[in-house]
């Protein structure tokens, strides 16, 4: 019973408790630092359901040291002061013990959890509910870190309600991470349909007149979710409680359409005509396929994968493969790196519990998201940004060639 409450089992307990939706809650998402990929524990071997439950994994970095879980999206218990922050970046400090659950240094793990505070908005530490004294409970209220006491594998308590607090400028790490939750990881980081003009399409059936579903069927493509998805991702839809608006940059895509085709309506009766085109949207559309690709490269993937290859392009390599372009953009921010190219489920085998990538398996091609060498990177080549699209298939996807189809020497 005791060896139960090892530190794994208490930080899943409280991940359980703070985000017990998280599957299935668009606002949210949580990563544990990759020390807990691990199969054993002081000894003790990690259920492989525990760690399916701290999945995914990425190394976490911040300035004070390494939280074992950060999380985007307000927790599901009581928080103080919640109105302060509507998607707060939370970390978890996590403290078991194998063999004495009352010997967990829970003092520990709340100086470490407020040590994160100027960096996050929100800090708890989870402990054995033993451990958890009346002045370790004083001492994090006056800290203004919450307390989860953790009374077995699948149950757990909020004792001390945590408060929400300012943060100063975020890390390449939960920049990461805050971008994969405020899009909503609603594509896991990539993209669902592979034309630009499907993004663009949603914005402009956003602003039309009618139902937006209907329009967006009618004019673009019947893959409605996805194209709305895009739009988010891109920022050009903002996804409010109260509906769809456009953004500052969707309301630009708007006035283009305007001004090239006179109404919104005769701008989707263009579009309408290109549904099926394979030609390059360059090509078929120049002045949309320039306006798609000024609204592409501020998302940040985008500019990930373009640095990454200007870097490769510079050292010499022009024609690279999908595993060259990731390893290069895990230099440039490996957190960022993590989240965009390798799936969820086998993050254990590309991070190592030191929080380094495992170079030998980047020639698995199942590693990669699927939305990365096929959707997103179709779309890249459609806006002349990549000489060739994307595969689908498993067995190309590390011969299909990544090469910018115009180099300008290294990024600074």
């Amino acid at each position: 019973m005791a060896v139960s409450l090892a530190e794994p089992t208490v930080l899943a307990a409280a991940k359980d408790t703070l985000y017990p939706d998280i599957a299935t809650t668009s606002d949210q998402y949580a990563v544990t630092e990759t020390q807990f990929t691990q199969s054993t524990w002081g000894g003790w071997t990690i259920p492989e359901g525990l760690r399916e439950r701290l999945a995914p994994y990425n190394t976490i970095r911040l300035a004070a040291g390494e939280p074992d879980l950060l999380g985007v999206g307000m927790p599901a218990t009581e928080v103080l002061n919640e109105d302060a922050a509507t998607t707060p970046v939370t970390v978890i400090e996590a403290k078991g013990h194998n063999s004495d659950p009352a010997a967990a240094d829970v003092t520990r793990g709340i100086t470490q959890a407020h040590n994160h505070l100027p960096e996050v908005n929100i800090g708890y530490v989870a402990a054995p509910a033993p451990s958890i004294t009346d002045a370790a409970r004083a001492q994090a209220r006056n800290l203004n870190i919450g307390v989860i006491a953790v009374e077995d594998s699948d149950s757990a308590r909020v004792v001390e309600p945590a408060r929400v607090t300012g943060a100063g400028e975020f890390s390449t790490t939960i920049d990461a991470v805050r971008l994969q939750a405020t899009t909503h990881r609603l594509t896991d980081g990539s993209f669902p349909v592979n034309h630009p003009k499907n993004y663009l399409g949603y914005a402009l059936a956003l602003a039309a007149d009618g139902d937006t579903a209907a329009v967006y069927a009618d004019h673009v493509i019947n893959a409605i979710s996805g194209g709305r998805r895009g739009a988010i991702l891109l920022n050009l839809v903002d996804d409010r409680l109260t509906g769809d608006s456009l953004t500052h940059l969707g309301a630009e895509v708007v006035r283009f359409a305007r001004e090239q085709h006179e109404s919104v309506t005769a701008a989707l009766e263009v579009f309408d005509s290109w549904t099926g085109r394979s030609t390059r949207f360059t090509e078929l559309a120049p002045r949309w396929a320039q306006l798609a690709r000024s609204v592409t490269i501020q998302y940040a993937p985008t500019q990930l994968i373009v640095e990454s290859l200007e870097r490769l392009h510079d050292s010499g390599s022009q024609a690279v493969s999908l595993a060259d372009v990731a390893l290069e953009a895990t230099r440039i921010n490996q957190p960022l790196a993590v989240e965009v190219f390798f799936t969820r489920d086998q993050r254990d085998d590309v991070l190592t519990a030191d929080g380094d990538i495992n170079e030998s398996v980047l020639a698995d091609p199942t590693i990669y998201k699927s939305g990365v060498h096929f959707q997103f990177k179709y779309q890249l080549y459609h806006l002349g940004i990549l000489t060739t699209g994307g595969t689908d298939t498993k067995d190309d996807v590390l011969s299909n060639e990544w090469r910018l189809d115009q180099s300008v020497g290294r990024l600074t």
